[in-house]
């Protein structure tokens, strides 16, 4: 065998191993734009999900809060800290932080006055930040956050303790498998609690219970046989036409594909 054919071959094996590990072993780490801190935004400064991520309740999408809506507290929060004042140090969770050498991540120091000045650069250069993206779906299913966050799921069953770390990484994989597990053992048992309320929910046919899946809304004359129902609402519009009933809680029917497959 010649030597050119001998590097060839050891060349390829070297880069198979290179694609391997980076593709299939080593876990993904996303690197940002800004070295933007989930443990300092939502621990250290006790900020709700819902105040950066405000549309989780409301739509599809969490919502990724735009420039403005960062500036709004960063024309206020610069971050300039004294490297020799003592009082700049704070502690979390037994941990001491400084503002002026912080180990963000666990892979690199990062001073948070630079992080602000990149963030007021996209600021007066009207730019939006592009973040990446980890949290893959696959593109054949969907997971609406609407409906999981007005059920009361909360944000740690997929993104774990948020504000203990810098970037959160997924604490499961989203596979078919997972989602029906936590289906059969939360909304499943959800589903029987608001039947007891509204008598009729058992007799709704399939194709109603996926109405209401995915709209939380069921005609009334569907749910009772008359409208001197025992609650003592009115459920005729004036017109006559049966009203809506507002399920405040969406109900996931699991047999339906539909749920979570376009």
């Amino acid at each position: 065998m010649s030597k050119k054919l001998i590097l060839i071959t050891l060349g390829t094996f070297i880069a198979t191993l290179v694609i391997v590990y980076f593709g299939f072993i080593k876990e993904y780490e996303p690197h940002q734009p800004i070295a933007f801190s989930h443990k300092i935004h939502s621990g250290v400064n006790n900020i709700p999900c819902t105040y950066c991520h405000s549309y989780v309740a409301k739509s599809s999408q969490p919502g990724i809060p735009s420039v403005q809506q960062c500036m709004g507290c960063h024309t206020y929060v610069n971050a300039k800290y004294d490297s020799n004042d003592p009082d700049r140090m704070y502690e979390y969770n037994g941990e001491q932080i400084d503002p002026n050498n912080y180990l963000y991540d666990g892979r690199k120091r990062i001073v948070f006055e630079n992080e602000i000045k990149k963030l007021t650069g996209y600021w007066d250069r009207k730019e939006p930040i592009v973040w990446v993206n980890y949290h893959y779906v696959a593109e054949h299913a969907k997971f609406p956050h609407k409906p999981h966050i007005r059920y009361g799921l909360e944000c740690t069953t997929c993104h774990g303790n948020v504000e203990n770390i810098d970037q959160p990484r997924p604490i499961v994989k989203m596979q078919m498998g997972w989602c029906i597990s936590c289906h059969e053992e939360k909304l499943d048992i959800n589903f029987k609690k608001i039947a007891e309320k509204h008598p009729g929910m058992e007799d709704l046919s399939d194709f109603d219970k996926r109405i209401m899946s995915y709209t939380g809304r069921i005609r009334a004359d569907k749910l009772y046989k008359n409208y001197d129902h025992q609650l003592g609402d009115k459920h005729t519009d004036e017109d006559g036409a049966p009203k809506l009933i507002n399920i405040n809680q969406e109900v996931a029917w699991l047999k339906d594909c539909g749920t979570c497959h376009y």
